[in-house]
């Protein structure tokens, strides 16, 4: 069951073990608050399949996308060893499912597994790496590269093939762009037969092509984490 999320793939067997029954398994429903900004953290997640947005907001009250964590990652894998406060929103995007660990029990558990202390600091590697390419993308990228990529990208995360349960709303929130240009993105691909948009869903029919219209970000995270993410950890997930 565990072996779907990548970070705890990296577990070894004892570790396993040892801590497998203090994991709670959780269903993810779509607009589900799993901690606020500025709270406490009780509990770190590790998202088996579907998606939860990490959301910052200002003080004025505005919002905007700043991550995405599925099976590819936890939620408070850092913050419960730093502040031990959240300083974001994480809200399910894409229904699914995920399991959970108390914030002491996630400390020890990490202590006593070499594996997941490397995957973990990949992880985090991997996100600061994101992070600045993502700034780049957004000041030099057409909404349409960008959307496609994060079409792309989500469904990764998610782990799903081709059906992507979200909404047009959250696609430009995930963008920081108008509701309106995210449409006319999306309509022009449709029109293409690179997707097919329904309510509350975007079916991806040509994948090959959507890489192709896609920004060259992705290409580039893409190289990056076959630097940083190692093979035989990839490996492990894929088998989970």
């Amino acid at each position: 069951m565990i072996g779907s999320n990548a970070l705890l793939a990296a577990l070894e067997s004892a570790a396993r073990a040892r801590f497998l029954p203090h994991f709670q398994r959780v269903e993810l429903r779509r607009g589900d608050v799993l901690h606020s900004d500025g709270q406490l953290i009780d509990w770190v997640y590790f998202p088996l399949a579907g998606l939860v947005a990490i959301v910052t907001q200002t003080i004025a009250g505005e919002s905007v996308q700043t991550g995405m964590v599925g099976c590819n990652g936890g939620v408070g894998i850092l913050e419960a060893f730093g502040s031990g406060r959240h300083r974001s929103r994480g809200e399910v995007q894409i229904p699914g499912a995920a399991v959970r660990l108390g914030v002491a029990r996630y400390r020890e558990m990490l202590r006593a597994s070499p594996g997941l202390q490397r995957a973990v600091e990949q992880h985090l590697e991997m996100l600061v790496t994101e992070a600045r390419q993502l700034m780049a993308c957004n000041a030099l990228h057409s909404i349409e590269g960008r959307l496609s990529r994060s079409i792309l990208d989500a469904l990764e995360r998610s782990c799903l093939e081709r059906m992507l349960p979200i909404t047009q709303e959250a696609l430009a929130q995930m963008l920081g762009a108008q509701r309106t240009s995210v449409s006319g993105c999306i309509a022009k691909l449709q029109r293409e037969g690179l997707i097919r948009s329904s309510r509350g869903a975007i079916e991806v029919l040509d994948v090959a092509r959507l890489e192709r219209v896609a920004c060259d970000c992705r290409e580039s995270l893409a190289m990056a984490k076959e630097e940083i993410w190692p093979v035989s950890v990839e490996q492990q997930f894929s088998s989970g």
